[in-house]
């Protein structure tokens, strides 16, 4: 076996060193601490057309889309839709979730969302699910069916999912397809905590729409409102999070990709510390 004097030790570890170095980097490095990061669409409502908003995207650096009505409808049969689908794989992009959407008692109308839902590859419908009848009981059979998760969308105070406790008491007896699309704006609008609902819900997190907003205020740039952005990402690491995560902002209809760089940026450094 072959021995090293000190001079070729040095040398060697001198080679490696930079190898090491890059790989050490490259990790440290990761953005969103390895979580999932896209944008709602409604954040480019102000551009109606599919492939601007897909490009307002690809402005922040981003791969990934929920997107909702306002940009094309949530029906596979559409005469428009195969043309979405190029659009989308031409683009680069993942299309992940869709939505917010209603389901109620009409089950022909749910199963027809899910077959869209299946035909785009999505993996998450973010859902409005009526409490009353047997839509529940519908959506969490068309969940497994078609191996799709349903996230229930919190919308805030005066709306059917307002507390987490309106969504964890909806879903009791259901499979864990049937969850939470958790709305951190919406959230601190009912007087809540992002990092607490997701600590509630737990494997019930299905996805979520990252905005910020102020108590008893207005929407904020995410990282300058009242959510406490470290908390929430260590709320996330703590429940082993892989769904997508889709920044939404409303505010500055018309130019809104500076504003969600921003948040981007808040949230970067949040995850680096969390």
């Amino acid at each position: 076996m072959k021995t090293f004097g000190r001079r070729e030790f040095l040398i060697a570890g001198a080679v490696a060193l930079p190898a090491f170095a890059f790989s050490t980097k490259a990790v440290a490095a990761a953005p969103y601490a390895g979580f999932r990061m896209g944008s709602q669409s409604y954040s480019f409502r102000y551009f109606k057309d599919p492939a601007v908003a897909i490009a307002k995207l690809k402005e922040l650096g981003l791969t990934e889309m929920e997107f909702c009505s306002v940009h094309f409808k949530p029906d596979a049969t559409d005469p428009g839709f195969a043309a979405v689908k190029e659009l989308i794989a031409s683009s680069g992009i993942k299309v992940p979730v869709y939505g917010v959407e209603g389901f109620g008692k009409d089950e022909a109308a749910n199963r027809k969302k899910f077959e869209f839902a299946k035909a785009l590859g999505l993996e998450v419908i973010s859902a409005d699910i009526e409490k009353e009848g047997n839509a529940m009981k519908n959506v969490d059979a068309l969940c497994k069916e078609f191996n799709i998760k349903a996230g229930i969308h919190n919308h805030g105070p005066g709306a059917r999912y307002d507390k987490v406790t309106d969504t964890i008491n909806a879903v009791k007896g259901t499979s864990v397809a049937v969850g939470a699309c958790v709305d951190t704006g919406h959230v601190i609008r009912s007087g809540e905590k992002p990092h607490e609902v997701i600590a509630a819900l737990g494997e019930r997190v299905h996805s979520l729409h990252l905005k910020d907003w102020k108590h008893g205020g207005a929407e904020q740039i995410v990282g300058e409102g009242d959510m406490d952005l470290v908390a929430v990402a260590k709320a996330l690491k703590a429940i082993n999070f892989k769904g997508p995560i889709m920044l939404e902002y409303e505010d500055h209809e018309s130019d809104p990709v500076p504003h969600m760089k921003k948040g981007l940026e808040n949230w970067q450094k949040a995850c680096d510390k969390a």
